[in-house]
């Protein structure tokens, strides 16, 4: 689905869930017939169903951090720029854009005519608001860095914004992509932006507008008849399903247009009757990742041979076979596989318990009578957290408890509701261990992840790694437009990382996604599904019978 993207830093993410489903020959409650093969007319109108996974936290992206509010937000706002299919910048809300030859000052001009969903004019007045917004250090948002790097901001006209910098900074541009525009009038009637209005009642330009929100139960978008994207399909339709058994059953019931299939649904189901006939399944690498990581400010994990022994006691293979029933890659470090970014000799670690135990006893972690390790009379006990809901990691958790085990560390699991998991254990830094995701932004940028001064409440450095020399490769794949000269940095900082094993990087999913055979102009990319979402339409043979009213 489409989403806000966030570039130049990540979006915690909440990943797919295991199902488990017997063979099935039933049909859903509501059969559709084959559409005919190809339509030469665009109809508009109807009504696409999804479904969330949690209730956002508020509604304006960079506050909120996750994926829920991304997915509402993304349909709701525009930025400057934005990302086709094969991951290039193109304008959105900009008609264009120039860059200096010193590459220090970028010049947006706006597409003539923009304006908000209340009729309302889109101005660089509202550009700069949303900008000083971000930047107001009493704003509680992990995402304002980028746009801090800015030395100077103008609006010398209605239609023109300028920004400069003071040297050189590669996500400058795709910065610009991750920046929401909100209307300066609303943004002013709060002293304080964390207590903004926009938080329950967003207006933007984008292609939907809300016009319905029930916490906990659903929201309802309609299209934006104003916006530069003015979509086909008339109204979205959000409902919280919590966990993925949910969603599949909605599913099959034909009660949504999209949805991710388990991965056991996918192995043995997709060549169903029912399923064929009614749903197109794709398959690709998600551009995200399951990770345990190490709250490093615990004793227990200060030493790195006792996350490198615990690196090596992970079969990653066999996590992917059992959970994602092999749908998915081991992953070694931040950036998806067979990306620029990504250093190309880099390998997981080894399956290796020998050297696993080799490393925990030179650690000074011996064996205690009942096979768990102590050391200075503290037994090697700990609790990894996970949220509640995602069966994925709820079956990693369990299978890394016994391959901890394997070695002589006792892993106890706790399981948090989503909201609860974000306010009272990651942002206090109350855990010692947590298995998580992160979705991945286009713009292979690291800082906010893995910089040492990232490490506020609110800021995504949720480890507490700290590294000089890995400080001084992110900063200088920030100094150079170059990207093989970017690339050799980055590759630096992999290595210190896999060196280090702040987290132990687990798999990479593959996405496994259902959509309803009635949605046409589906144009699978790099992107993903989603980014094309406005020019999606379905043949008025196959409109729903009704529409929601707000």
């Amino acid at each position: 689905m489409r989403g806000w993207r966030r570039n130049g830093c990540w979006l915690l993410g909440l990943s797919g869930l295991l199902v488990a489903c017997k063979p099935e020959s039933a049909a859903p409650t509501q059969a559709w017939q084959s559409p005919p093969a190809a339509y030469t007319q665009v109809d508009r109108g109807d009504r696409l169903n999804f479904a969330l996974l949690g209730t956002p936290p508020n509604l304006v992206p960079f506050l909120a951090g996750e994926t829920n509010a991304s997915t509402l937000a993304g349909n709701i706002y525009q930025s400057l720029l934005t990302y086709d299919g094969n991951l290039n910048l193109i304008p959105q809300a900009a008609e264009g854009w120039q860059v200096s030859p010193d590459g220090l000052t970028i010049t947006f001009t706006l597409k003539p005519k923009l304006t908000f969903a209340d009729g309302t004019p889109l101005t660089s007045a509202d550009v700069s608001a949303t900008f000083h917004a971000i930047i107001n250090p009493t704003t509680r948002t992990p995402y304002a860095d980028d746009f801090l790097r800015v030395q100077q901001f103008a609006t010398p006209n209605a239609r023109t914004v300028q920004v400069r910098y003071a040297e050189p900074f590669a996500p400058a541009l795709a910065s610009w992509a991750g920046l929401p525009i909100m209307p300066a009038r609303i943004i002013a009637q709060t002293a304080d932006f964390n207590e903004t209005p926009l938080k329950t009642q967003p207006l933007g330009s984008g292609p939907y507008q809300l016009v319905k929100a029930r916490r906990g139960q659903d929201y309802l978008l309609s299209a934006n008849p104003r916006s530069s994207e003015a979509p086909r399909i008339t109204q979205l339709y959000y409902r919280i399903l919590p966990d993925q058994a949910a969603q599949w059953l909605a599913l099959k019931a034909g009660e949504l247009d999209m949805a991710s299939i388990p991965p056991l649904a996918y192995s043995r189901l997709i060549s169903a009757t029912w399923f064929s006939r009614q749903y197109q399944a794709y398959q690709y690498l998600s551009s995200s990742y399951t990770y345990l990581g190490f709250n490093l400010q615990n004793p227990l994990f200060a030493d790195r041979r006792v996350r490198q022994a615990l690196s090596h006691a992970v079969d990653r293979q066999g996590l992917i076979n059992a959970v994602l029933f092999g749908q998915g890659q081991p992953l070694a470090s931040i950036f998806k596989p067979g990306t620029w970014a990504s250093h190309p000799t880099l390998q997981p670690y080894t399956y290796d318990v020998a050297q696993a135990n080799a490393l925990l006893d030179a650690a000074g972690w011996h064996r205690g009578p009942d096979g768990v390790r102590v050391k200075d009379g503290r037994p090697f006990v700990f609790t990894l957290t996970t949220n509640q809901g995602n069966e994925d990691r709820l079956k990693t958790a369990q299978i890394l408890q016994a391959m901890f085990a394997a070695v002589g560390v006792k892993m106890e699991i706790r399981v948090q509701e989503w909201s609860s998991l974000l306010t009272t254990v990651i942002k206090p830094r109350a855990f010692e261990a947590l298995l998580m995701g992160w979705s991945l932004p286009a713009e292979p940028d690291p800082f906010d992840v893995w910089h040492s001064s990232k490490q506020g409440p609110d800021d995504f450095n949720i480890v507490g790694f700290s590294n000089p020399a890995a400080d001084r490769a992110i900063e200088a794949s920030r100094r150079t437009f170059n990207q093989a000269a970017r690339a050799k940095h980055l590759f630096r900082l992999q290595e210190i990382l896999a060196e280090e094993q702040p987290y132990l990087w687990l798999f990479a999913p593959n996405a496994l996604v259902a959509v309803h055979r009635r949605v046409q102009n589906i144009l699978p990319a790099p992107a993903g599904l989603g980014y094309n979402q406005p020019e999606w339409w379905v043949p008025q043979a196959w409109h729903l019978r009704s529409a929601l009213q707000p």
